[in-house]
């Protein structure tokens, strides 16, 4: 029988189990780099910019014409939304102010979108040839610009738009406060613009994290029953939304955000308006997407 040399035994045994060990150590590094390989990388935040309520005089459009320089060469934003209310509600309806505030807003560098405020509709004398001026200067104004995402146009209303970006959805709606002159155009306008968003936060539901409504009208201080026929269905498809939604609105003039319904997935704010403009984040990786930056001008 040959001898057993027991220290070469041994020894081979130990490189065995050093050559497993190592064997083993490369393949669970090739695991953990696939597994790396897998994870979904984050999405891209949404960063745009907030103005609304402005020029309302001489000194407010001399104001907005260096936020808009300023803008131009500081901000980082996608796009800039006006969110209503071009002129004061006491002063005229005049087309060459309609004009004037076309031609300040192209200065920005940054595709502008705008949506309707009652000054320069709802308030004046005529609202139908207020509605005529805004479409002739504002309607589609973001088309002055190349932006990168589709934008769509609701076919009965077009001055209400939408698009998605970074899994964002975006939705401008026509809603003014002040008074009902006709309550058959105030709420086919209210139920136009409930049926646009219901319609959106159903078909869209699986294919963005969050959303953002433009809109002018404080809908919830003051006579909110005037309007139930917008916020009723907003307020259901948001609780079927289930998802993070804020409402972004000019109107008040002073700054709040808040969750006026029972419907917690539903973030109001209201911004400063005048010349303050407000930066606004959105990140589609968070449960709590939204954050402001108010001072990101200054």
């Amino acid at each position: 029988m040959p001898t057993i040399n027991l220290k070469s035994l041994l020894s081979k045994t130990i490189l065995i189990f050093i050559g497993i060990t190592s064997l083993l150590q490369i393949t669970s590094c090739s695991n953990d780099s696939k597994e790396e390989e897998l994870q979904t990388p984050a999405i891209p935040n949404v960063v745009f910019t907030a103005i609304g309520d402005v020029p309302y005089n001489t000194e407010q459009r001399d104001s907005i014409v260096k936020v808009i320089a300023a803008h131009n060469t500081r901000a980082k934003s996608d796009f800039v939304i006006h969110l209503g209310d071009i002129k004061p509600g006491a002063g005229a309806c005049e087309e060459s102010v309609y004009k004037d505030v076309s031609d300040i807003l192209k200065q920005f560098n940054t595709p502008t979108f705008v949506v309707l405020g009652d000054n320069e509709f709802n308030d004046c004398t005529d609202p139908e040839q207020g509605l005529a001026y805004w479409n002739t200067y504002f309607l589609k104004l973001n088309t002055n610009w190349n932006f990168n995402q589709p934008v769509s146009y609701q076919d009965i209303r077009q001055e209400n738009f939408s698009w998605i970006q970074n899994k964002v959805l975006f939705i401008g709606i026509n809603i003014v406060g002040s008074t009902v002159h006709n309550s058959t155009e105030w709420q086919t306008r209210l139920t136009d613009n409930a049926n646009w968003v219901k319609q959106h936060l159903e078909t869209q539901k699986e294919n963005v994290n969050a959303v953002v409504v433009f809109g002018h009208a404080n809908i919830t201080e003051g006579d909110a029953t005037k309007f139930k026929a917008f916020t009723n269905v907003f307020r259901s498809s948001a609780a079927a939304f289930g998802k993070p939604i804020l409402y972004l609105q000019g109107d008040g003039h002073i700054w709040f955000t808040n969750k006026p319904w029972p419907e917690k997935n539903i973030t109001r704010v209201q911004i400063d308006g005048g010349y303050r403009a407000v930066e606004i984040t959105v990140d589609p990786n968070k449960s709590n997407p939204f954050s402001y930056n108010r001072t990101f001008l200054d």
